[in-house]
């Protein structure tokens, strides 16, 4: 069996009954894969559906493909949304692809006291590299979902559009009680945060504890020693995914 068979495709370029893989998708299937004309294989937009197509030319830079029948994915319940404190660059680009591995719907990033080395003031020059890590998680996971991606935002003004939408938020920290799975609530929709580096501060720490005895929320121990944050929202994220199986 071929090894493209195994393989998910990913494109935006879908009308009219016919996909195009054009750049590094339609090299790594003609280079690498060796995709022949009439070969079968599957592509996925990155929002849920996965499409059996049926080669139809081979270009210079792009294979044109026929649609022949789609399938809409479920979505993973809960779905989640991860509001990370950001580290540096490498570390943000590891949250972002286990958390595309795991099926989180929706990563946040987060501006908090601890975070150094702002690297994200350019963040439409790294944003098409941070999703094009996201989509190379997505092919390997075989989970056609793309996560929502936002810009950094201040810890208040999430705080504040996860209460407009009444999520319910489990936060990591070490201050925090043991996480056990009857904890977690059997909610549709579910926010996670971790901090950056350094974790919260002494005040972003109040506010969360404020929030945490307003509204829906919990502050919890996820590990018996203090993890990397790319390692903390893998974690928790994982934990909350994995009690609902």
């Amino acid at each position: 069996m071929r090894e493209s068979e195994h393989h998910l495709f990913y494109s935006g370029n879908i009308a009219d009954g016919a996909i195009l893989l054009d750049n590094g998708e339609a090299n790594h299937a003609v280079s690498v894969l060796r995709v022949k004309l009439n070969q079968q294989l599957q592509i996925t937009d990155g929002k849920g559906v996965i499409y059996d197509c049926e080669c139809s030319d081979i270009l210079k830079q792009s294979v044109l493909c026929k649609i022949i029948n789609k399938t809409q994915t479920p979505k993973i319940i809960p779905e989640l949304t991860l509001l990370a404190g950001l580290p540096d660059k490498e570390h943000f680009e590891t949250i972002l692809e286990y958390a595309t591995a795991l099926g989180v719907s929706r990563v946040v990033p987060l501006l908090m006291d601890h975070c150094r080395k702002p690297w994200w003031g350019s963040w439409e020059k790294a944003y098409p590299r941070l999703v094009s890590k996201m989509i190379v998680s997505m092919k390997q996971c075989l989970y056609p979902y793309i996560p929502q991606l936002d810009a950094p935002v201040p810890l208040d003004n999430a705080l504040g559009e996860i209460d407009a939408h009444s999520g319910t938020l489990i936060i990591a920290d070490q201050s925090g009680r043991k996480l056990v799975d009857a904890d977690i609530p059997q909610h549709k929709k579910i926010s996670c945060l971790v901090g950056p580096p350094g974790g919260a501060s002494a005040s972003e720490l109040k506010t969360l504890e404020s929030r945490a005895s307003a509204q829906p929320a919990l502050i919890v121990k996820i590990a018996p020693t203090r993890l990397r944050t790319e390692l903390a929202a893998t974690l928790l994220c994982s934990r909350v995914i994995a009690a609902r199986l």
